[in-house]
């Protein structure tokens, strides 16, 4: 399977390989995506037995710099040869050559900037780590151009089966050892760069990426057309996201810092297993429905039936269940984590909600009000830690999930506005949710208050099995006024709905 011919070669055009159809390229890329997390849940649990909430701390401000390569450099440089009816040589040279220059720019004001960023944060040998760091900013922008060149080819299962392999490399086969023996945080951004490392090369190999690349200005200007406002959103998107960690990682302890970086990260996880997959199969779905309005309100309507109650549920018992799944994900040494993360998941329905909303506007192509509001929710996340700071970890939570409450409902009236959406609906599809969780709610406590078990996990087990058969039993026999038509439907059915 060759993506790319020699340059000698008299058509400089790529005669791709027989493509997968998009149904298998799905499963594909959502079995990797899904075998990554497991991986990313176990390489936690195991790490945060043998790393401390202060060297999780010191690595925050280095994860917000490997996650700027990723919102600078995925979907922006790739997109032209993504969308491309015949992949050029040429085309590829020059987009590897662009990307490389734009990395060597960021690497270079990383570097001179790190003695800036490690005052800022205050702690030692921060400037050290950031260089080291920068390793993975030019991998990154390798491995967005190869990834685009099989995305091209519709060649998923490679990209797939690339990070299921780079992933134990970097978690358990680095990272884990490193941990063991001692090396701190160390440990944790080597086994990054390991995965980062492995997975490019073998990406860039199955692409067949020219060594020889190219740099032209039309490239870069080309940034300025409409995949240049999609990287304005990813930028903005990665600046609010980040902004809570930097203003905790300014004012805050290193433990602190640490204990609300795990906290957010196990949100995160949930959020990207379940909704960032949703989002990727809503946008071309509204995408293709910008001529009929009616048809895409049905189906925006629908996923909010359907995503609203079961994004409740789960961040309900989350937040019911936080002390155990702190215990079992990150160990006895995180409990000040608990309080945190019961915060945090209780916004999980505004978290994963307005990935649907964003959906029905990214796919009409509202991109410059897409900016608007993403620059919005920065100035919210960050605004609001700034102010609750002084109540420390806890104070920074709740005000990121006040903000992306705010966000969501800004974000929901912009896309009912836009497909004449009722609000009596929207409510009515709320108040269900909200009456299945206090079920939900009142069934955990009545059980926890009467059940006694031998032990603290099996009486977890206990109640826990009791929260999932009841959750179950309700959605599926309750009347449809309580749960919805649409979610019961959904449920019957198992998810087999055109």
């Amino acid at each position: 399977m060759t993506a790319l011919r020699s340059a000698e070669s008299e058509d400089h055009s790529v005669p791709g390989p027989r493509p997968q159809s998009t149904a298998g390229g799905l499963l594909w890329l959502i079995g990797g995506r899904f075998t990554n997390l497991a991986m990313s849940i176990v390489s936690t649990a195991i790490l945060s037995r043998f790393l401390t909430p202060e060297q999780f701390g010191q690595l925050v401000p280095v994860l917000i710099v490997i996650s700027l390569s990723v919102a600078v450099f995925d979907g922006t440089f790739g997109v032209g040869i993504i969308r491309s009816q015949q992949l050029e040589l040429e085309n590829v040279r020059v987009a590897l050559g662009n990307c490389l220059f734009v990395a060597t720019i960021l690497v270079a004001t990383l570097l001179i900037g790190s003695p800036l960023i490690e005052r800022f944060f205050h702690f030692r040998q921060l400037s050290e780590l950031i260089a080291a760091a920068s390793l993975v900013v030019l991998l990154r922008a390798v491995f967005a151009i190869a990834s685009a060149v099989l995305q091209r080819e519709r060649r998923y299962k490679e990209i797939s089966l690339a990070s299921t392999m780079a992933a134990p490399f970097g978690s358990l086969l680095v990272a884990v050892p490193l941990a063991i023996a001692g090396f701190g945080a160390w440990s944790l951004l080597i086994g990054t760069i390991s995965q980062s490392l492995v997975e490019t090369a073998i990406v860039a190999h199955r692409a067949r990426l020219p060594w020889r690349f190219s740099i032209t200005r039309a490239g870069i200007s080309e940034l300025g057309s409409m995949e240049g406002y999609f990287a304005l959103n990813q930028l903005l998107n990665w600046a609010a996201l980040s902004s809570a960690n930097v203003v905790a990682g300014h004012y805050l302890s290193l433990s602190q810092l640490g204990f609300y970086s795990r906290s957010w990260r196990l949100l995160d996880i949930a959020v990207a297993a379940t909704s960032t997959p949703l989002q990727r199969v809503l946008v071309p779905i509204f995408a293709g429905l910008q001529a009929n309005t009616d048809d895409a309100r049905i189906k925006f309507e629908q996923a909010l039936a359907i995503a609203v109650p079961a994004f409740a549920v789960a961040g309900t018992l989350a937040c019911m269940h936080a002390e155990a799944m702190v215990r079992l994900l990150l160990g006895d040494q995180w409990i000040a984590t608990i309080p945190l993360v019961q915060v945090l998941f209780s916004a999980l329905v505004a978290r994963c909600g307005y990935k649907i909303s964003e959906s029905v506007l990214v796919g009409f192509g509202r991109a410059r009000s897409a900016a608007i509001r993403q620059f919005a929710y920065f100035l919210m996340l960050s605004g609001g830690a700034v102010i609750a700071v002084r109540w420390q970890a806890l104070g920074i939570a709740v005000s990121t999930s006040a903000a992306v409450w705010l966000f969501y409902l800004i974000s929901i009236t912009q896309a009912m506005t836009l497909l004449g959406t009722r609000w009596s609906t929207v409510l009515m599809i709320h108040l269900r949710a909200a009456m299945l969780v206090t079920s939900a709610v009142l069934f955990h406590y009545t059980v926890a208050s009467l059940a006694s078990a031998p032990g603290y996990w099996l009486g977890e087990v206990i109640i826990g099995s009791a929260d999932a058969v009841f959750i179950i039993v309700v959605t599926l026999l309750a009347p449809p006024w309580l749960v919805g038509a649409m979610l019961q439907t959904f449920v019957r059915k198992r998810g087999a709905m055109r």
